[in-house]
């Protein structure tokens, strides 16, 4: 399936050109899929339904085009890769992956303290919060920040232009992506986190491993300028916030992203349960607790020894939790009602039923002519995986503007991203040809003669009197440089400055003495000192 949501392109882009430095151009392309009933992130706990999930997935891809002879070919410079999890109660951003080619030095852009990488995150991120945010109900933005070499551009590392960032600086840089974010909101403003006036935000950074002294200087600077008693930036997390059963087991608050460490490390112990990880209700063992980790603060404290969070490296857990003013309250009753009626259906199904199901039916006689029908096609979608029509249910919100540009179902999109992990980029021949080459596809995937967002920068570029030149040091203007000043024989001082010099009178100087029985030459030409007779001494004789 494919659209074309020129809207929300339109608004995307607009927002892109004033961020991006002006006069570059850059051409994005947005591909995603509708909302798909997917499995649910957080378990249930002992008794309960699994929650109706829905999954929506967003792919940015960046290019740019050299206005030069040598690199006359476009190229992928960057790529993004967003989950949307929805349920009744909850939407959850999940960044999942984002990569980097280096090409973007093709531009010859000035160095400034804003890259556009970090402000096309921040952009792409900041419109799917507000077009996915919905009355009453909270909002998480969720990731993990690891240091790979190279996630979705294969052969990118051999690229010498490629700035890897290592694990601390990665860490921090994901902070200050998701900085701006929150500073949209207010600031939290009560034990739940509501407020009467507005949505609320607050960050949450886990570095497994670190304390909480350690952790805060991976926060960004703006928390510096933040009061004492409203820090926008904390250590810890905020899964008992969000989770609608904060008194169940750890394993039923923590959320279960693909290809996230911490949903390994779930996965394992998920084997200390009652039939290897198949809880039964009517087990007497299946509580749902694990044996070896019994609380959230042992979790954490045990990923510290997982491998992918050891070895010498750091993995940090980020969220932003946005809390609207009219959250809507989660009622017990209805939860205990819920959890009793699954347990009643296990263990007393209905009388009514199983007397109807015993009945044979009876057979009806058919008379009358035979009319042969058409045959039909038998759909292949599943009807779990049907693609979505509406565009507000209870359980998602997908307005048309921010869709992507192609909408593609699940498993076209699947074949578009891991086509783009089969290509080249090591070198920029073979990174043209990579980026064309998955263009073409998704535009056949897609249904589509032509796709691609053109942006063009209209951001002022810093000038040359700027305090900060296009290598990245800073410069100060001639004005601001101090020099000695120099006394010329024939520049008669200023009169102002006469007064203020001391002259010493001659028999305050003080000279060294000559010594006795030296004789200076008369020949001022030569200006070489002679000694006299009695001071030389002669070597005796044998």
């Amino acid at each position: 399936m494919a659209s074309r949501a020129h809207a929300g392109d339109a608004s995307l882009g607009d927002i892109l050109a004033e961020i991006l430095p002006q006069d570059a151009n850059f051409t994005f392309y947005h591909i995603s899929t509708p909302p798909t009933k997917c499995a649910a992130i957080f378990a249930p706990p002992p008794g309960a339904r699994v929650e109706r999930t829905y999954c929506e997935s967003h792919y940015l891809n960046v290019s740019v085009q050299p206005q030069d002879d040598g690199h006359p070919g476009e190229v992928l410079v960057f790529a993004i890769e967003i989950l949307i999890y929805t349920t009744a109660h909850l939407t959850t951003l999940f960044v999942s992956k984002a990569d980097s080619t280096g090409y973007l030095t093709l531009l010859n852009l000035p160095r400034s303290a804003d890259s556009p990488i970090r402000t096309i995150s921040t952009t792409f991120i900041r419109w799917l919060v507000k077009n996915r945010q919905r009355p009453g109900k909270r909002l998480v933005v969720s990731l993990f920040a690891r240091a790979q070499d190279q996630y979705l551009f294969p052969g990118s590392v051999d690229n010498p232009t490629k700035h890897v960032a290592d694990d601390t600086a990665l860490v921090k840089w994901w902070c200050k992506v998701l900085d701006p974010v929150l500073r949209e909101h207010d600031p939290e403003s009560g034990p739940g986190g509501a407020s009467a006036n507005g949505t609320t935000a607050h960050g949450y950074l886990i570095i497994p491993g670190l304390e909480r002294n350690e952790t805060q200087r991976f926060f960004p600077a703006t928390v510096k300028s933040d009061p004492a008693e409203q820090k926008r930036w904390t250590h810890g997390h905020p899964l008992l916030q969000i989770t609608r059963h904060p008194n169940a087991p750890p394993r039923c608050i923590i959320p279960h992203f693909p290809d996230d460490p911490k949903a390994r490390y779930m996965d394992e112990l998920d084997d200390e349960l009652p039939d290897g990880g198949s809880q039964l209700i009517l087990s007497p063992r299946g509580n749902g607790q694990w044996k070896s980790v019994r609380s959230l603060d042992q979790f954490w404290d045990m990923m510290s020894f997982r491998q992918e969070c050891s070895s010498g490296r750091l993995v940090g857990f980020i969220w932003i939790n946005l809390t609207p003013p009219d959250l809507e309250e989660t009622v017990e009753d209805e939860e205990l009602s819920s959890q009793m009626g699954s347990i009643s259906e296990v263990l007393a199904p209905k009388v009514d039923e199983r007397k109807e199901s015993t009945r044979a039916p009876k057979k009806k006689k058919l008379t009358g002519p035979i009319m042969p029908r058409t045959p039909r096609i038998k759909q292949r979608t599943s009807k779990s995986k049907r693609i979505a029509k509406d565009e507000v249910t209870k359980y998602y919100a997908w307005p048309v503007s921010s869709r992507g540009e192609l909408v593609l179902d699940e498993k076209a999109y699947k074949r578009g991203t891991e086509l783009l992990q089969r290509q080249n980029f090591s070198n920029y021949e073979a990174a043209s040809s990579s980026t064309s080459l998955w263009i073409n596809e998704a535009k056949l995937l897609g249904g589509v003669s032509s796709w691609g967002l053109p942006v063009v920068g209209k951001k002022s570029r810093p000038n040359a009197d700027s305090p900060t030149n296009g290598t990245g040091v800073n410069v100060l203007n001639a004005s601001a440089v101090r020099k000695k000043r120099k006394i010329e024989e024939d520049t008669p001082a200023p009169q102002s400055n006469c007064d203020d010099v001391q002259t010493l009178s001659t028999n305050l100087i003080r000279k060294n003495p000559k010594a006795e029985g030296a004789v200076a030459s008369t020949d001022t030409s030569s200006e070489v000192n002679v000694l006299g007779s009695n001071l030389v001494r002669k070597k005796p004789k044998a």
